[in-house]
């Protein structure tokens, strides 16, 4: 039979450089060999050079599989790719292109048994890796102990910042979970077993394909390998990698040295998710004779409101200084506005989008930003009440958290003893009661009509303990009339929960007392969840208004709006305790990041910008405080912005 070879198609297609590239992002694609530095400003341009640079090598004859690049979504990844090859008009199938692990995964498919597993290896995704963790706690018989012991998305965490931070196990809890620290040889423990369980299963989670691709890199025959291989390395994001991702770039660039990374200092805000800005602050020292470029060509937002970011950034003393220039023509100033407190903020907020709209910006192009999500309580029922729909970028509505959830399970039980979800949400939450215990339990209770000393008796005696406690909690919460009393009782035993089954204990604490401080409104816990419910009525019309119009306003987190932009953008809750973060204060680097986040936010926002902050706000503590605008606001120049005051008379 005969046979016959496809081979890849390449266009000779020219392409018009000077054309299509602003004279900073030429310089890039046309200059930048050996090690190189991109510091590319907000909507700067930078995934353009990214794929004009590599058009540019391949048709200066590079081969693809000679070329890495390095996204930190598949998305990015995918998209960069196509893009580039409509732009080539050929196939690029020889490319190494993705994620870190993506990449790591393809190595390790060929090197996996330098590591002693086998080629076949299979990927677990985080919810079974947690389940696996699970299992070896159980199999240590760390469930059996009098303490509760921390929960499995914990102990993941440990070991995801352990494997990205190249710390170790008693560092990281020392760093992060102190409050857990007693628990740290056990932890070990656990995670030793965990390791052993997955070579036993020849199965990798996530954070292994990083962990194995940097052991295999340390041999130096399989690293001179791969380092010859990848004559370039393209890196999207640089200021978003860790300490493992750094060690492996750098070893894969240490033949040929042709190593370009993008990213912008001043947009470095995910340290906690273990991201190094020293990674490119030091790139210059890391790489002897790298070259610095610059984008600061912005063709995002108004020079207005890069006059304010521009501003807000010079404050930084660990930075590549830049001055972004904007493209596009004058705007209005950036608005700070203050009004009386949060719910007036809640008013202001969506009143002016509808206004905005209906001056013809879609709902879409409108979005909301904030530093911690219980800042936009008060906001998300303002939008539920008039029936503006909306999304919660990259989490869930307030009322639809589990933490929150788990709160309001004890208040409706106190309200309708016969609700059995709400039951059995709340009595699963102690100490060996899962899901069937908390059944058999509401069987005995409610069917069987046994009293608390029979339930117990009839319990094994790892569920008794459980049953017991609840049993306590719910006996003296059944008595308090005040929902916001109710809540603070709930909260005294349940913030131990958090701190032993969050990773993000505060913040999740943070959101039960602003419930705590909703509730303070209503006399009665009925009263309270008769008014939660009609919120639900609001939510399922503005959803189906959502999803028929396609049309809806963005309620985002700060971190989750990072490379998105909008046509106006509100900044909500900016006062002294909320943002900077109250832990940042005092912390130079920790200061920093905080105003980088701010400086973030602002870039968002193509014309319209709005940064609000109540005068007077009501605490879980301390009752009703005056607040200042945010340190950051003060440090910018009253002539970058104008002032303006909300009246509420209602």
């Amino acid at each position: 039979m005969k046979s016959y070879k496809l081979t890849p198609f390449f266009s000779t297609t020219e392409i018009n450089y000077e054309e299509n590239l602003n004279p900073q992002q030429l310089k890039v694609v046309k200059e930048a060999d050996g090690p190189s530095l991109v510091l590319a400003g907000a909507g700067s341009g930078k995934t353009r050079v990214l794929i004009y640079r590599l058009a540019y090598l391949l048709q200066k004859g590079v081969p693809a599989e000679n070329i890495l690049l390095v996204t930190f979504t598949n998305k990015a990844s995918k998209e960069m790719i196509h893009r580039a090859e409509v732009l080539l008009k050929s196939s690029l199938s020889g490319l190494w292109a993705g994620t870190f692990h993506h990449a790591g995964n393809m190595i390790l498919r060929h090197e996996a048994q330098t590591i002693g597993y086998s080629a076949n290896f299979t990927i677990i995704d985080r919810e079974d890796s947690k389940d696996l963790l699970e299992d070896c706690i159980e199999e240590l018989g760390y469930t059996k102990d009098a303490k509760l012991f921390p929960k499995k998305d914990i102990i993941s965490n440990i070991y995801s910042i352990c494997v990205n931070s190249l710390k170790k196990v008693e560092d990281v809890i020392c760093e992060t979970y102190p409050h857990i620290e007693e628990y740290s040889s056990h932890i070990k423990k656990v995670l030793a077993r965990y390791e052993q369980k997955k070579k036993q299963s020849n199965t990798m989670d996530f954070n292994d394909l990083l962990k194995y691709w940097l052991e295999i890199l340390k041999i130096d025959a399989l690293c001179k390998k791969y380092s010859g291989n990848f004559k370039y390395i393209l890196v999207d994001e640089y200021q978003d990698t860790n300490h493992i991702q750094f060690e492996i770039i750098k070893r894969l660039a240490s033949i040929h040295k042709n190593i370009l990374v993008v990213g912008d200092d001043a947009q470095s805000i995910y340290s906690f998710r273990g991201a190094d800005i020293n990674n490119l602050l030091d790139f210059p020292k890391t790489f002897e004779g790298a070259k610095i470029y610059k984008l600061e060509i912005n063709y995002r937002s108004s020079p207005q409101i890069l006059s304010l970011a521009n501003n807000i950034i010079t404050h930084n003393i660990n930075q590549f200084p830049k001055a972004l220039k904007a493209v596009k023509g004058a705007a209005e100033k950036p608005q700070a506005v203050k009004t009386k407190d949060v719910y007036a903020q809640a008013k202001f907020v969506a009143q002016k989008a509808l206004e905005l709209h209906n001056q013809g910006i879609p709902l879409r192009e409108i979005a909301v930003l904030f530093r911690s999500h219980f800042q936009v309580l008060e906001l998300e029922i303002e939008l539920m009440k008039r029936n503006i729909p909306y999304i919660m970028r990259g989490g869930v509505r307030f009322f639809e958290q589990a933490h929150i959830k788990d709160v309001m399970s004890y208040l409706k039980i106190i309200n309708n003893p016969n609700d059995e979800l709400s039951f059995k949400r709340a009595v699963s939450l102690y100490k060996g009661i899962g899901r069937s215990y908390a059944t058999k339990i509401w069987k005995m209770v409610v069917t069987e009509k046994k009293s608390i000393d029979e339930v117990i008796k009839a319990l094994p005696k790892r569920q008794q303990q459980g049953f017991r406690e609840f049993s306590k909690v719910f006996e003296k919460i059944r008595t308090i009339e005040k929902p916001q009393n109710a809540v603070r009782e709930i909260l005294s035993f349940y913030k131990d929960y958090c701190y032993l089954s969050f990773d993000n204990p505060d913040d999740r604490i943070l959101d039960l007392e602003e419930l705590a401080k909703m509730a303070a409104d209503y006399p009665t816990v009925r009263r309270f969840l008769t008014e939660l419910s009609s919120f639900e009525e609001f939510k399922g019309e503005s959803m189906l208004s959502a999803n028929e119009k396609r049309e809806f306003l963005t309620l985002s987190t700060i971190h989750q709006a990072k490379g998105l932009e909008w046509e106006a953008v509100f900044i909500v809750g900016f006062s002294d305790y909320e943002f900077p973060h109250p832990k940042a204060l005092g912390k130079d680097e920790a200061l920093e990041e905080e105003r980088r986040l701010f400086y973030v936010a602002t870039t968002r926002a193509k014309q319209v910008l709005y940064i609000t902050y109540p005068e007077a706000k009501y605490t879980f503590k301390n009752g009703v405080i005056i607040c200042r605008p945010s340190m950051f606001l003060n440090e910018i120049p009253f002539s970058n912005y104008e002032e303006m005051y909300v009246e509420d008379d209602f």
